[in-house]
């Protein structure tokens, strides 16, 4: 299946937002929580402008069935994501690091069900 070139690059551009945040994770420096919150920041504006292009992309809004399919896996990939980071704000990550990279595994989890699902059925892939 076909998606517009505008969905396409958003799509990159996300996924380019979560690989900065998923190296953040694996530090351990004090500056991690300045780049935390901004690398948050940015995936939520990105997610502002992705909600609606999936919901209007002239491509994707011809076939119902995938339209659907790829609302709803974000929809997934999102709410975990918003769990996460409600239960973990930048401050917090310290306080039980063990618990913190269990919660940032669960959200690279549906991450990574997301960016298969679009490989195999969008021909987008996360790189």
């Amino acid at each position: 299946m076909k998606v517009s070139p505008r969905l396409r690059e958003t799509l990159a551009r996300y996924a380019t937002i979560e690989k900065e945040l998923e190296a953040i994770g694996l530090r351990t420096d004090q500056e991690r929580k300045q780049a935390l919150v901004h690398w948050r920041r940015q995936l939520s504006e990105q997610i502002g402008l992705l909600s609606p292009l999936i919901d209007q992309d002239p491509d994707l809004t011809r076939n119902l069935d995938m339209h659907r399919e790829l609302s709803k896996r974000f929809t997934a990939m999102r709410y975990g994501l918003a769990l996460h980071q409600a239960s973990w704000p930048a401050v917090r990550i310290d306080e039980d690091p063990v618990a913190y990279r269990a919660s940032a595994r669960d959200v690279q989890e549906k991450s990574r069900l997301f960016w298969q699902w679009c490989g195999e059925h969008l021909g987008v892939n996360r790189g």
